[in-house]
């Protein structure tokens, strides 16, 4: 069940890194446009990304063009499946809807941080994957925790303005993990 679901949300995965390029010439800054192209080729090319990579963009995920108030509704909806939500619904409402189920996420990260990892037990730290967009059922108990505690670095470190890049990063940070190249 929770391979079929994964499969299913894994379809949209592509279709968020290539907005995300496709939003890179709307950047202002020539620099910032460089490292977000250059992050999706690589992420499409099937590295995976560094919190360092993650986190030089920020500023880009809280403004236009990749606020999430300011992304393409088309964007917003692949979001939305990765996270389950219905993609079926006026941009407006989806946008609503992504931003209060990642200001959950971002709660439910700071506790969990709060709590430690130790705390979890083997399926509720694969549960924890699960729900961040990683497919945790072919994974290890110590790839997961790695993972995990990858996420939450960064998880914890956005504002709720940056929410969007939180949105993306369920795809970034899972797209290529354990079969990365690089």
């Amino acid at each position: 069940f929770l391979d079929a679901n994964d499969a299913s949300r894994r379809r949209s995965y592509p279709l968020v890194v290539a907005s995300l390029a496709l939003a890179a010439p709307s950047v202002p800054d020539p620099q910032l446009q460089r490292q977000l192209l250059q992050l999706c080729t690589e992420v499409q090319g099937g590295c995976h990304p560094s919190l360092a990579q993650l986190c030089a963009l920020r500023a880009l995920f809280s403004a236009s063009p990749l606020a999430l108030s300011k992304l393409q509704v088309s964007h917003v909806r692949a979001l939305s499946q990765v996270l389950f939500l219905t993609p079926h619904l006026p941009g407006f409402l989806l946008r609503r809807r992504l931003q209060s189920h990642l200001l959950e996420l971002g709660h439910l990260d700071r506790a969990l941080l709060g709590m430690g990892l130790a705390q979890l037990s083997q399926e509720e730290l694969r549960a924890a994957c699960y729900l961040r967009g990683l497919n945790s059922t072919q994974l290890g108990t110590a790839q997961c925790r790695a993972w995990l505690e990858q996420w939450l670095r960064l998880s914890c470190k956005l504002q709720a303005s940056e929410a969007s890049l939180l949105a993306n990063s369920m795809v970034l940070l899972s797209l290529n993990y354990c079969q990365a190249k690089d």
